[in-house]
């Protein structure tokens, strides 16, 4: 996720062996892939992510991509270092020193907000956590489609204020009310030789969703 613009910007699904610091490089990747497929000319330069994806081995392949690390040393024994490449130990320090600093704790700050909350939005609102599918290849179609759709009502709300199902019917329903006006405005152009009247479910429907001082006002609509 972009955490200035909080886009996704890869979902991938990776095998259940693979450990999270397995897969960051790979994830680092294919964010930047898109980017460069949907246009953009931003390079990624820097990776935060929580402490299941440390790995000495995993920083130093971020370093040798040009990628600044944020990522919290989880709590373990003292490293040892002998027999290691000393890019390892270089990288580890570096992304220590890092995440001590205000920018590091800024970003993890951040990162815990904006990055838990898609989760949430995408796995538990969205029902995104199962799949009944069959195959990491179809599980990944199904999940990529959700994010999208994710990134589309993010693009909504950045362009309209809305970009869900549940905040437009909170907002009073706006294209149906704009429907509904139309439609009466357009039955009192008509005049009497063109009016219509409307089938009993579909004016039980309308005047559920009039306010409660328009709801014996007549209007016309068609079946």
């Amino acid at each position: 996720m972009d955490l200035d613009s909080e886009f996704v910007l890869a979902a991938t699904v990776h095998p259940a062996d693979q450990a999270d610091s397995a897969t960051l490089v790979d994830s680092i990747l294919s964010a930047q892939v898109n980017l460069v497929l949907a246009g953009s000319d931003q390079e990624i330069e820097e990776a935060v992510a929580d402490k299941g994806y440390h790995k000495a081995q995993t920083l130093a392949e971020c370093e040798e991509w040009d990628t600044r690390t944020y990522i919290p040393e989880p709590k373990r024994k003292k490293s040892k270092w002998q027999g290691k490449p000393a890019s390892w130990r270089k990288a580890t320090m570096a992304n220590r020193r890092r995440v001590k600093g205000a920018r590091g704790k800024r970003l993890q700050k951040k990162r815990s907000e904006l990055v838990e909350r898609s989760f949430a939005h995408v796995c538990e609102t969205g029902a995104g956590r199962r799949a009944w599918l069959r195959g990491q290849e179809n599980v990944s179609k199904r999940y990529a489609v959700q994010v999208a759709a994710h990134n589309l009502a993010l693009l909504m709300r950045k362009l309209f204020g809305v970009g869900k199902p549940r905040t437009l019917q909170g907002s009073g329903g706006l294209p149906v009310w704009l429907a509904w006006l139309l439609d009466w405005l357009s039955g009192g152009w008509a005049g009497p030789s063109r009016s219509r009247r409307p089938c009993a479910a579909q004016a039980q429907w309308f005047d559920s969703r009039r306010p409660p001082a328009l709801r014996k006002r007549p209007f016309s609509t068609g079946c």
